[in-house]
């Protein structure tokens, strides 16, 4: 933010010495108006001003909307960012005899828009995995999903009118399709928003949030994948091929069929999850440090995994939803026949340590009373937890850290 102060104060500064130095030189309005739009200096220096005015605009946006960013939304738009700019750069090889400073300010523009969605769907995710957020964030990202579709219909609607005004294939097109895009994906995000306030309001009770979210995302990648494929043809029989628009098609061909597989997934491992994941007992809880790792709020209820490790029910539901592992070791969570779950690669492991812990019990004190049976439970517990630990670092090829108490968990 400080860079950006800096360099705005230094282009402000340059904006003004060369209008200085039009009106100074000429004398009179008109021709130190043709000066400024006809000098290669003049007209950087003002584009420049021009890019500062609309990248104070969109700060001046983010921290009316959703004040600090966290590390994750920094991340994610700086990996997405690099990502459009290639795209964007392709686009512009397509629609070259468009090219002009009305083209590079839309580009421009549409740019700072993506940027504001990806936040957005961010932000959301954030809220949907945080138990407890204040008031004040719920006003503020309904709020701003309303005014990036308000933003979205907008220009959209001036792509469409310029598009029917003209009758005639144009870089319009290119408008007109990623804004529609961009609208679609914020009605979803904002329709899976109130699906979450909605289970949040019956307390993480409603069963069915799954299956309808499920829904909504397959329907919009149809949409998406729809328009993609559309957009496509459009492009090729009036320019060629859009090369900026096969990888566009391909993740959406690909997370749709993922999506429909992780759903099946998700169905096996959430369903009966009173039965399938047992109640931490409190023993459990003061053992272990109490926190919830997903959420780091502390812990009176939790449910266990197979492989040891407490989480809220609400939480372990909320991560389950995109991811199929455990947070904490990261191993694989695969439900069986039987109603019970395991851990992947983890299930083997653990029958064998049962065998192996009890039957030298049995050969080693035939005996035993009471206290020997619970050190040998306690000893088959900790040698599963193990296993399932190598395992996963195997796996992985790494091990898994706590993070520190201020680290957010996505």
């Amino acid at each position: 933010m400080m860079r950006l102060r800096t360099y705005a104060g230094l282009s402000l500064v340059a904006t003004l010495a060369v209008i200085y130095h039009a009106f100074n030189s000429r004398g009179q309005f008109y021709p130190a108006m043709v000066y400024l739009s006809t000098s290669k200096i003049s007209l950087v220096l003002l584009l420049n001003m021009g890019l500062v005015a609309m990248c104070i605009l969109w700060q001046v946006t983010k921290r009316l909307f959703l004040g600090s960013l966290r590390e994750a939304e920094v991340e994610r738009l700086n990996e997405q960012s690099w990502r459009e700019v290639m795209e964007i750069l392709f686009a512009i090889t397509i629609f070259r005899q468009d090219f002009s400073v009305t083209f590079l300010a839309m580009v421009t523009i549409l740019l700072l828009i993506k940027a504001l969605h990806w936040l957005a769907q961010k932000r959301v995710e954030y809220i949907e995995t945080t138990p407890s957020v204040p008031m004040l964030s719920h006003v503020r990202i309904v709020s701003f999903l309303g005014f990036l579709f308000l933003l979205d219909s907008l220009f959209l609607y001036s792509s469409i009118k310029f598009l029917i005004q003209t009758q005639q294939a144009s870089v319009s097109l290119f408008f007109s399709f990623e804004y529609m895009i961009l609208a679609t994906t914020t009605v979803s995000t904002f329709v899976k928003y109130v699906f979450y306030v909605s289970d949040m309001l019956m307390e993480g009770q409603w069963e069915k949030k799954a299956v309808y979210t499920f829904y909504l995302e397959l329907i919009r990648d149809l949409l998406h994948l729809s328009m993609y494929l559309c957009f496509f043809l459009v492009i090729f029989m009036n320019y060629g091929v859009p090369l900026h628009l096969i990888r566009e098609l391909y993740e959406t061909f690909r997370n749709f069929k993922i999506r429909v597989a992780d759903y099946m997934r998700y169905r096996k491992i959430t369903s009966n999850m009173n039965e399938r994941f047992p109640d931490a007992t409190p023993e459990e809880l003061t053992a272990s440090d109490a926190t919830c790792i997903i959420c780091r709020e502390e812990m009176t209820t939790a449910k266990k995994l197979i492989c040891g490790h407490l989480f809220h029910v609400h939480c372990l539901r909320s991560w389950l939803e995109r991811q199929h592992t455990c947070p904490t070791c990261r191993a694989l969570v695969v439900p069986t026949e039987n109603g019970a779950s395991s851990s992947g690669g983890q299930h083997e492991p653990r029958s064998d340590a049962h065998q192996q812990v009890g039957t030298g019990a049995r050969t080693n004190s035939p005996t035993q009373g009471p206290g020997g049976d619970m050190a040998t439970e306690n000893l088959t517990r900790h040698q599963a937890r193990l296993q399932a630990a190598a395992s996963a670092a195997s796996i992985y090829e790494k091990s898994y850290v706590y993070p520190s108490a201020n680290t957010l968990v996505w």
